[in-house]
């Protein structure tokens, strides 16, 4: 009896939290449901106000059209951003160069810093993350320190847009403090490296030397391999050293940060390099060599194309065909008896083809 009543029960909770799940999903979906809607009013709104805007047919009538475009915004961030997707929606189509000096004139009297800057202030976390990026897009430099509050908050994705926020208006130090704060942290990637570093607005090289003082090898060589390609030459002795070291690690990143420059006088370096054991260290050392014109490294880089790894094949076949070879070379490669070196070359050519 005692089994009936606990199975009987058990069944009678599962029904429950099966039901709580279906009126949770139904209401969420009703909620979507209706912010589509409200989103749809706000687009026919707007409609007539962004046209009067853009159609005006003098100073006057538009920033009268503009003003009245301005109420129907009243400090409501989606309704102004709906209009200026609008007017941008409209550039792009007409080609209209109008439009860009049109939206200056929206911005001036619709003061976007100051609604982002409200909402960081006053909004929830999600407003507050939204804001610190918005304020970022525009530029908005009064209100650094504003965000500079946020970077150790203890949400995690609050501190990671204000800190990415501050990335794009260049604040060398506090983004430098940021990073440094989460290198032992395995629940961040390289890949936030190679984000901060792409989106930087300021000196990256600033931020680099600033982060190579106290970070952790691991962090050292994400960095060196994220900002390889910005060619920043005060870290070539790092590189050169990394380069010809013993630690696997060090050497996969700055053989990647040497072989970005293509520099002639690197060119020992990278042939060693590209008969390393790693295949990530010869694959790097190939696409350094293909930057060169030497008929040695085109002759390294013929090599490679028999390696026993596809991505040092694969590099090696991107390469050479990016290099000033002569049709005798390409023919003797295609028709040669290395079939590894002509297969790989084939499917380079035939992704050319296809994309083109």
């Amino acid at each position: 009896m005692t089994y009936e009543i606990i199975s009987i029960a058990a069944l009678l909770l599962c029904l429950l939290i099966i039901g709580v799940e279906y009126i949770f999903h139904y209401r969420l979906a009703e909620q979507q449901d209706d912010n589509a809607v409200r989103i749809e009013g706000i687009r026919r709104r707007l409609k007539m106000r962004v046209e009067g805007v853009l159609f005006a047919p003098t100073a006057s009538s538009r920033a009268a059209e503009i003003t009245s475009l301005v109420k129907e915004i009243n400090g409501d961030y989606e309704v102004y951003e709906l209009a200026v997707e609008a007017m941008r929606d409209y550039r792009e189509q007409s080609k209209d160069e109008r439009v860009d000096r049109i939206l200056e004139e929206v911005d001036e009297a619709a003061k976007p810093v100051e609604l982002y800057a409200k909402m960081l202030e006053e909004g929830d976390v999600y407003h507050k993350s939204y804001a610190c990026r918005r304020l970022a897009d525009l530029d908005a430099r009064d209100h650094i320190d504003a965000l500079r509050r946020y970077v150790n908050d203890k949400n995690r994705d609050l501190a990671y847009n204000a800190a990415m926020g501050l990335a794009r208006l260049g604040d060398v130090d506090t983004v430098a403090d940021y990073l440094l704060s989460i290198q032992d942290d395995r629940m961040y990637s390289a890949r936030i490296v190679n984000e901060f570093f792409d989106d930087f607005g300021g000196d990256r090289e600033a931020l680099a030397a600033r982060l190579f003082e106290s970070c952790n090898p691991y962090m050292r060589n994400t960095i060196i391999k994220a900002i390889a390609h910005y060619k920043i030459d005060a870290f070539r002795p790092m590189y050169l050293e990394g380069a010809v070291g013993d630690n696997l690690q060090d050497k996969i990143a700055c053989v990647k940060a040497l072989a970005a420059f293509g520099y002639p006088e690197d060119e020992q370096i990278l042939q060693m390099a590209a008969k390393d054991r790693s295949w990530v260290i010869r694959a790097s050392a190939v696409r350094g060599l293909s930057l060169l014109e030497s008929r040695t490294a085109l002759a390294s880089v013929k090599r490679a194309l028999g390696d026993r790894e596809w991505w040092v094949r694969h590099a090696a076949a991107d390469s050479i065909i990016k290099m000033n070879i002569s049709p005798q070379d390409l023919e003797d490669i295609l028709g040669g008896y290395d079939r590894f070196a002509a297969d790989a070359v084939k499917n380079v050519l035939y992704r050319m083809i296809d994309n083109y």
